[in-house]
């Protein structure tokens, strides 16, 4: 089963219907922020890779479009930097936004023509002025030839050339604040740039600059949707090893650091989404339900691994053709497993094959992989037993419980556990032992490798 790609279905009627992790009180706070706003103003929604940036955007798109009456465009950054010029496409979307939105609207029309031809003279005369000072042609009439030749080396000058037009500039913005203006008199505009982090570091810098330099007007808002460490790594690509938290303050007026997500709720939601139940149905297997099953293994491992929202999902992806291939005979235990090895392997790939080659130990991947201090004392048994047995003959299991044995404190509750996990049995199958179990596992987990997976996120089902 491929899972293609879609984004999160969000209802006019009831923005945060499919908002499974609580971002609502969020939203309303930086909403009151936002519509009370009339100077220009730049905000930065940071959050790790995969904690969901995108999604809380959007949410607060629609929120402030449906209960606050702002209009707003979304950008996205990284599907744009195929583009030379930020500035172009930017205005290409306030035009899509009045097309649709104003359809016939003279007035705008007008004046949105207006601001495309101060565009392109902006960046007529930036480039012109910069390559007619580096090479001594005059290129008015023949823009086009050189722009592609200078735009990437030359950009950040490019920049600077702009601020020197200062004619040019103050009538561009004045054309985009009347056109904003007559969109509507009384709320700010926002644009939203969501993936600024995962551009070309030059068009990411370009891009902060334009929003800068040429958009600071009045009930103009910019929501930059950024992961600040990898934005950080950019900006030193093109300028070395310089403060990156004083570069981005010239840029940035608020920083807002996106909670981290509930991780238990986001893992219930995806048990539900994913239909589990109805697949365990089907093959007439019985799952217990209770403290030790799959999913709570999968939230304890979500935490102590500090797992990202989208690493949660792929595991969740996994075990979703992993039940659609399983035979009855197998047992909840060894979805646990299922569980515990696609973690390891979608969270450091090189380290699960040399763990699986034997090449290192359990204690290299518990000291690397698990960080959380947790007080599950017997969910964190399981995990160190799996790992302890795994890929290991019977003979090396039975040396490994031996010697466990011989040290044995009946106070020790840890190790009582420890030592019981590692002797495990099933039902008929005594001799069935956990480093089976975890072989049979790994050649499953082999099967769900071949499938080319990808996250939907289209369909988390409603709150109850």
């Amino acid at each position: 089963m491929i899972i293609k790609n879609k984004e999160i279905v969000i209802d006019g009627s009831d923005v945060f219907a499919n908002d499974v992790l609580d971002r609502k009180d969020s939203i309303d706070n930086l909403s009151q922020i936002i519509s009370t706003t009339n100077d220009p103003f730049v905000l930065s929604i940071d959050a790790d890779w995969g904690a969901g940036k995108t999604t809380f955007v959007r949410l607060l798109k629609a929120h402030l479009e449906k209960d606050h009456q702002i209009q707003s465009i979304y950008f996205s950054a990284w599907e744009e930097d195929y583009s030379k010029e930020p500035l172009v496409s930017i205005l290409g979307k306030i035009n899509k936004h009045i097309d649709e939105k104003f359809p016939g609207n003279e007035k705008l029309t007008t004046l949105s023509n207006l601001a495309n031809k101060l565009t392109a003279r902006v960046i007529t005369r930036g480039i012109s002025a910069f390559v007619k000072g580096s090479t001594g042609v005059d290129v008015e009439g023949g823009i086009s030839e050189v722009v592609t030749e200078f735009s990437e080396k030359t950009a950040l000058d490019l920049i600077e050339s702009y601020k020197t037009d200062e004619d040019a500039i103050k009538k561009f913005k004045r054309s985009i604040g009347e056109l904003l203006s007559s969109i509507d008199s009384e709320n700010p505009f926002v644009i939203f740039i969501d993936e600024l982090d995962r551009c070309r570091p030059l068009y990411s810098i370009e891009l902060l600059e334009r929003v800068k330099h040429l958009f600071n007007i009045d009930k103009l808002i910019f929501i930059l949707s950024i992961d600040k460490e990898q934005l950080s790594e950019s900006i030193k690509s093109q300028y070395g090893n310089i403060d990156t938290d004083n570069y981005l303050r010239r840029f940035i007026d608020l920083e807002y650091r996106l909670k981290n997500p509930n991780k238990d709720q986001f893992c219930d939601a995806l048990f539900l989404k994913y239909d589990f139940e109805k697949d365990i149905s089907a093959k007439g297997i019985k799952i217990d339900f209770g403290t030790y099953n799959h999913v709570n293994m999968m939230k304890y491992i979500a935490k102590s691994m500090d797992l990202s929202l989208r690493e949660i999902e792929q595991i969740f992806i996994h075990l979703s053709i992993f039940f659609k291939v399983i035979q009855p005979k197998l047992f909840d235990i060894h979805f646990r497993i299922f569980v515990l090895l696609v973690a390891i392997k979608i969270k450091n790939s090189n380290l699960y094959l040399q763990f699986v080659d034997k090449k290192i130990n359990y204690e290299i991947i518990l000291n690397k992989l698990f960080h959380s201090e947790t007080t599950d004392d017997h969910t964190d048994m399981v995990v160190k037993s799996t790992l302890m047995a795994a890929f290991n003959s019977k003979d090396e299991l039975k040396d490994m419980v031996n010697k466990l044995e011989k040290g044995f404190n009946e106070k020790d509750e840890k190790q009582q556990i420890l030592i019981g996990q590692l002797n495990m049995g099933i039902g008929d199958f005594k001799d069935y032992k956990l480093n089976d179990m975890v072989n049979t596992i790994k050649n499953k987990l082999e099967f769900s490798d071949q499938f080319n997976l990808e996250i939907d996120n289209s369909e988390f089902p409603l709150k109850k």
